[in-house]
């Protein structure tokens, strides 16, 4: 155990070490009172060392290596409420709404200039709560900090018995459960081939505490279940373990991230971010990471980087980048348009996502995400408790509004995935609704979902149809084979997601180029759909019926690909 004269000898050393960086003053957090490995509650210490940061601009904060406990009573309610059953089983539906109230804990709103040293550091949580909120603030690095959970917001346990209508669950003592636990979701493990199941399972009829921690849970079941693994997320969202909101000049270094009740990080309207070596996986004894998206950023600019970055066990897509499509209403009272993200879950950080003034939006038809013209945002006012904002344009809308949407295509950013590595997640590797995007020297393997889906989805308001996308050098390994697969492609799937997918040219400019796709009983290796003016060449395609199939695309060629006939299918039914 850590005493304080050591913590303070380490608070000494640590101004040594962190003197090579310009900053106006280095401290340790062991001098505010966090004391790593002892065991009691670091919250009150963190927080007075994320406050004297706000009062010091420029300074760098060192996490001696060791484990932060951070307890918050408020999170830890909100953590009983769910697992005891007492919002449901979908908690997502109150606890991810907006501006749902919910506990912090490093948080880092208006900040400038401060770099986090913490390799070797834990943050582990009593409660959930979001992590690490970088909020307001600008030129933030984070280097080396892992995040955590005493007690994971999921649930893993061996199936002991099986019967048509239930099956019967043991959890290690790690995994407290109840009777009522809230159970959105079920992913059978498989432990021999070390991934999950093609397709996850729903909700429960109910389910029944029959010995201590042995669950009997009501679901139509299958025999093979029997001695494998069942994963339980408690939760779909909820907030995530690194948000980042109207912050720019961002740089997470080898930060991990175990598990979280919700995304690993969200992006939203912010600039300039770039990860480096960032781990989402699962902790030693665990399958499962995050609840869902390892990463998801929306309504960005600058760049976005990941380089070197590995993605595994989460619940939902490892990288989604998009803009939302808004809903337009006239006004009541009053001149210009209402814009409302009408999304399922609305925005991924639950706060309101607008325009600026000078912005372009799109006009797109609803029916086929089609963009009919630009125009350019004039004026805007926000109404954060209606959700909305009301703007003037450069030129009037139609006036059948309902079968339209607008976009924003100036807030876009520059995207780069390089050398990064996905594996054994539900649904899609890298869902990409943007422009301007280089994905090279990647390793997905066994995504439940398409490796790399290129689209823009009507069903969940987010788009836009890509251009500009370089898609090299990647190695897509027996994915695509249930939940997220798109077009049954196994590697590569370009497509919009509208009620007419007829319309050539939505997509434009793509290379894909060099890749190797290892389907397995795969229907296609590389669907394309919707696009104009994309390039299919020199890709090793094996374990697909269909190695390419293009459709309703104009100007595309494939040539010198392995494993596949050169052909170019346009206009299939």
């Amino acid at each position: 155990m850590m005493t304080r004269k050591s913590a303070l000898l380490l608070s000494f050393f640590a101004c040594i070490f962190l003197t090579s960086f310009e900053y106006t003053q280095k401290i340790s957090v062991a001098t505010f009172g966090a004391i790593p490995n002892d065991g009691l509650n670091d919250a009150t210490a963190l927080r007075k060392a994320m406050a004297y940061a706000k009062m010091h601009k420029g300074i760098g904060l060192y996490f001696p290596p060791g484990v932060y406990d951070f307890r918050d009573e408020k999170a830890v309610e909100l953590m009983n409420a769910v697992m005891s059953g007492k919002m449901g089983n979908d908690p997502e539906k109150t606890i991810f709404t907006p501006y749902y109230p919910y506990s912090r804990g490093l948080d880092f709103n208006g900040l400038e200039d401060i770099y986090v040293e913490a390799a070797g550091a834990t943050l582990l949580l009593d409660g959930w709560m979001e992590p690490v909120s970088l909020e307001h603030c600008k030129n933030i690095t984070i280097k080396g900090l892992t995040i955590d959970y005493k007690r994971k917001p999921h649930s893993i346990g061996k199936i002991i018995a099986v019967q048509p209508a239930y099956y019967d669950v043991v959890f290690d003592s790690i995994y407290p459960v109840t009777a009522g636990m809230a159970i959105p979701r079920m992913i059978i493990w498989d432990d021999i081939a070390k991934r999950m199941f093609p397709k996850a399972k729903g909700m429960p009829s109910k389910t029944e505490l029959i010995a201590p921690q042995t669950l009997r849970i009501y679901y139509k079941t299958e025999p093979d279940w029997k001695d494998k693994f069942v994963i339980i997320p408690n939760s779909f969202h909820f907030r995530p373990a690194i948000l980042i909101h109207e912050a720019s000049d961002i740089h997470l270094d080898e930060v991990t991230i175990h598990s979280q009740p919700g995304m690993g990080i969200v992006g939203h309207r912010s600039r300039n971010i770039t990860m480096t070596g960032l781990r989402i996986v699962p902790s030693g004894g665990s399958f499962m990471s995050t609840n869902t998206d390892a990463t998801h950023f929306t309504t960005c600019t600058g760049w976005l980087r990941f380089l070197d970055c590995t993605f595994e066990g989460h619940g939902d897509d490892a990288v989604n980048i998009h803009n939302y499509y808004y809903t337009i209403q006239t006004p009541a009272k009053g001149k210009g348009y209402d814009l409302l993200v009408k999304a399922k879950t609305f925005t991924h950080a639950q706060v309101l996502d607008y325009p600026d003034v000078g912005d372009t939006l799109e006009l797109v038809k609803r029916s086929s995400l089609a963009t009919v013209k630009k125009m350019v945002v004039r004026s805007r006012v926000n109404d954060f408790k209606e959700l909305r904002s009301r703007v003037e344009l450069n030129e009037s809308l139609p006036a059948d509004l309902e079968n339209y949407f607008l976009i924003n295509s100036s807030r876009l950013p520059k995207v780069e995935i390089k050398g990064c590595t996905i594996t054994a997640n539900l649904a899609r590797g890298l869902l990409i609704k943007t422009r301007n995007v280089l994905i090279e020297h990647c390793l997905i393997r066994e995504s439940t979902g398409t490796g790399i889906h290129v689209g823009a989805e009507s069903y969940w308001h987010e788009g836009l149809p890509s251009a500009n996308i370089v898609i090299r050098y990647n190695h897509i390994i027996r994915c695509g084979r249930g939940s997220g697969v798109q077009d049954g492609a196994s590697g590569i799937a370009v497509k919009i997601d509208a009620p007419d997918i007829t319309v050539p040219g939505l997509h434009k400019n793509l290379l894909i180029e060099g890749n190797i796709i290892e389907g397995e009983n795969a229907e296609r290796g590389i669907s394309v759909s919707g696009a104009e003016n994309v390039v299919i060449r020199y890709n090793e395609i094996t374990g697909c019926k269909n190695p390419v199939v293009v459709k309703y695309s104009d100007n595309v060629h494939v040539y010198g690909n392995i494993g596949s006939k050169d052909i170019h299918e346009k206009h299939i039914q």
